[in-house]
């Protein structure tokens, strides 16, 4: 471990008592409620998994928020990107302020041989993608009417024909969480191109359709549904983890919105809600309106309404061959 960089810490009042953490012997450091986080906290407006603080080669620190719920926020502004973290500045995680502090940065430290299991130091860059979150219908339900053995082999089947599908299209990264796929894919341009645009909503057509499958696949009583949100945005884009292991991810409000979109669907009653951001790119190309039903809903962790555009899983085809008419004129 290098010894030569600057002592760096976060104080903070956690359950009556004022408390400080060392940050200069880690490179990714992270609060949240789960005990799997570097602080813990007991803190109903945390999220699980809330914000990472990770740092850079030159000793730097950055603040990232994971998708919390609430937000987190640096000297009182809700961050949706990767933050530089100076001296003296506060960071609101739920009913928590923390204050950062760090020692002057003095020359930068000389560069050591990776070890196999440090933590990288690979920073998140800023990129356009589109998301897609899809989630299985009354997971609940359905898990009450099989048993766990067989559950656990239908969501085997599913997540391994979904990742299949998911990499034939250009999904540049997959999540799996529980009953939940985030898929992500990256727009090398300052626009999605209309090829990309149905990649991913192929996408989302074959992984209705893989699910729909199990129904006779295991003998279910009710076929299997899915509901999704897509929406297109600027993200924070990188891997954390080890050398030998790195988990690439996308980070901000454009990921978070498209988990809340999916949570959506139920109270509008469709397959399908598109972001604003995702929609604008679809009608610049084609007269999307038709296929679409504009709905104001209200965001979970969001203050404002937004507007959702509801489809349903049948009306994919005709829009996917709107698509290619536009791809290929």
């Amino acid at each position: 471990m290098n010894s030569f960089l600057p002592a760096a810490y976060l104080e903070a009042e956690i359950d009556g008592q004022v408390r400080q953490f060392s940050l200069a012997r880690e490179n990714i450091f992270r609060i949240g409620r789960s005990d799997k986080n570097n602080v813990v906290l007991t803190d109903d407006l945390a999220s699980r998994n809330h914000a990472m603080l990770q740092r850079s080669d030159e000793g730097r620190f950055y603040i990232s928020d994971l998708g919390s719920s609430n937000g987190t926020f640096v000297n009182g502004a809700r961050i949706s990107a990767p933050v530089i973290l100076q001296p003296g500045d506060r960071i609101g995680i739920g009913n928590h302020e923390f204050s950062f502090h760090q020692e002057a940065l003095g020359q930068p430290s000389p560069i050591e041989e990776p070890d196999e299991l440090q933590s990288t130091n690979i920073l998140f860059a800023q990129s356009l993608i589109t998301v897609l979150v899809t989630d299985i219908r009354d997971f609940t339900g359905l898990a009450r009417r099989v048993d766990a053995s067989k559950l656990s082999m239908l969501t085997g089947a599913f997540f391994r024909e979904a990742g299949k599908a998911l990499q034939q299209r250009g999904a540049w990264a997959q999540k799996y969480i529980g009953d939940a796929i985030m898929a992500v894919w990256l727009h090398k341009k300052r626009a999605p191109e209309l090829r990309e645009l149905a990649a991913v909503l192929e996408s989302l057509s074959r992984l209705s359709g893989i699910a729909a499958g199990l129904q006779a696949q295991f003998g279910l009583d009710a076929p299997i549904r899915i509901g999704a949100g897509i929406n297109t945005g600027w993200a924070s884009v990188g891997n954390v983890g080890s050398i030998a292991s790195s988990d690439y991810t996308a980070q901000g409000d454009v990921v978070n919105k498209a988990f809340r979109l999916e949570s959506a669907t139920k109270e509008i009653v469709c397959d399908l809600a598109l972001g604003q951001g995702t929609f604008d790119f679809l009608a610049g190309a084609i007269e999307a309106g038709p296929f679409f039903q504009a709905h104001t809903v209200t965001l979970k962790g969001y203050d404002e309404p937004a507007t959702a555009y509801a489809l349903q899983h049948s009306s994919l085809p005709a829009l996917l061959e709107a698509l290619l008419r536009a791809t290929h004129g």
